[in-house]
């Protein structure tokens, strides 16, 4: 499968005459209009979206990028590198894998997008565009044997200023509370830009797609051969059938879970032993694990309580 800030505008309206029979009077009245600001998502209003899948094909389905907003598009320069979400409207949550350079990552050459339905086309009435203003990996990301600790933040900014703007092609995604985890056998949706095999010269998915998958326990994950290495960190989830799954490219795109009627990010998309082979799960790094150190390093703690996750 991967601000404007509100101005005023002075309108100076056509002469209004009024006549008397012995006087006429001339008036000109300026009327000022403000432009209201731009929304966008608070802790309260995530996980909302407005449309949902269509047009199956193999390996997952082309979904509107209205049915996945917060999925962000990396590139550098202009070539796609990874997927990530987007926590808060100033953040974007990938893996760490995607920058190899970790806190020494030249973010210069680096740009965000959201609302993007195309990684090679630009839809201007959908899309936002932004630079990348710091590169957070984690201080414990393992990127040699396990990949655990595969997380990174990314604070974005558009050049004019600000942060994205809440529209039906670009919102939040929930953050659910510290630890929590859906049960093994819970159904949920992943989405990206990918590449749709692991064939060499495989090209990267023309539009998002998106599919479901199934959660495993941590017990059957391990069990499949060279999946010994999955950690505490981590979960994996497959296809009933193993037809569907993120490949390259997904990386640091979102696993999310619908539940009470609002979307939770749980997972970012990892690693895997190929894409949609038997018994090869994708691996998927555990969000709820690192909600403290999101907040540690953003000031995020409204986001990272998670007080939309309904209550038992």
């Amino acid at each position: 499968m991967v601000g404007h800030f509100a101005h005023t505008i002075n309108i100076v309206l056509s002469p209004i005459t009024t006549a008397t029979t012995t006087t006429t009077t001339t008036t000109t009245t300026t009327a000022t209009s403000t432009v209201p600001p731009v929304s966008v998502d608070t802790e309260l209003t995530c996980g909302e979206r407005t449309e949902r899948r269509q047009s199956k094909i193999v390996g997952g389905s082309i979904t509107p990028i209205e049915s996945q907003p917060w999925t962000a598009a990396i590139f550098k320069g202009d070539e796609f590198v990874c997927g990530g979400s987007l926590i808060s409207p100033c953040w974007v949550l990938t893996a760490a894998h995607c920058f190899p350079d970790g806190k020494r990552t030249s973010t210069r050459r680096f740009s965000v997008h959201l609302g993007k339905k195309s990684i090679n086309a630009t839809d201007a009435d959908r899309e936002q565009m932004f630079t990348i203003g710091q590169v957070i990996t984690h201080q414990k990301y393992d990127g040699t044997i396990s990949y655990d600790n595969d997380i990174a933040l990314v604070q974005i900014t558009r050049k004019e200023g600000g942060c994205a703007s809440q529209t039906p092609s670009a919102r939040t995604v929930c953050l659910a509370p510290p630890l929590t985890m859906l049960p093994p056998g819970a159904v949920c949706d992943i989405a990206g830009y990918g590449k749709e095999s692991d064939r060499p010269f495989a090209r990267y998915s023309q539009f998002l797609k998106q599919t479901q998958v199934t959660l495993m326990s941590l017990n059957n994950c391990k069990g499949y051969e060279n999946y010994d290495i999955v950690t505490q960190n981590m979960f994996c989830a497959a296809s009933p059938d193993w037809s569907t799954d993120a490949c390259q490219g997904d990386s640091g795109g979102p696993l999310v879970c619908d539940v009470g009627g609002r979307m939770f990010l749980l997972g970012v998309t990892s690693w895997g032993d190929g894409c949609a082979k038997e018994n090869k799960p994708g691996v998927y790094t555990r969000v709820t694990n690192y909600n403290h150190w999101i907040a540690e390093k953003t000031g995020l703690s409204a986001f990272t309580a998670g007080v939309m996750y309904p209550e038992k």
